[in-house]
């Protein structure tokens, strides 16, 4: 599955991965460019409303969310829970999907 195909897939589920209390969702590592493998998982990183009440239980339905739609395993992150370092590590491999 090609990147673009991908980020069509996941924008097709994006009212399914909202209703989880996702806000904005990018994924990022070698999905966001040219130079992955075919069968390379989707690492994710998600953003939550602030009203909403996010758990584990949520970011797993995430993930099968994308999963589903992909036939790839997906890996999510929620953005807060990343450290100052990381954040700044990954800033250059974010591409927003939504």
């Amino acid at each position: 599955m090609t990147r673009d195909e991908v980020i069509a897939a996941i924008r097709r589920n994006a009212d399914a991965i909202k209703a989880k209390g996702v806000s904005k969702l990018a994924i990022l590592g070698t999905r966001d460019g040219d130079d992955y493998h075919p069968h390379s998982d989707i690492d994710v990183l998600v953003e939550v409303e602030p009203e909403a009440s996010f758990s584990l239980l949520n970011l797993i339905d995430v993930e099968q969310i994308i999963e589903d739609a992909t036939g790839l395993q997906a890996q999510a992150t929620v953005r807060r829970s990343a450290s100052p370092h990381s954040a700044q590590q990954i800033a250059d491999d974010i591409l927003e999907i939504f």
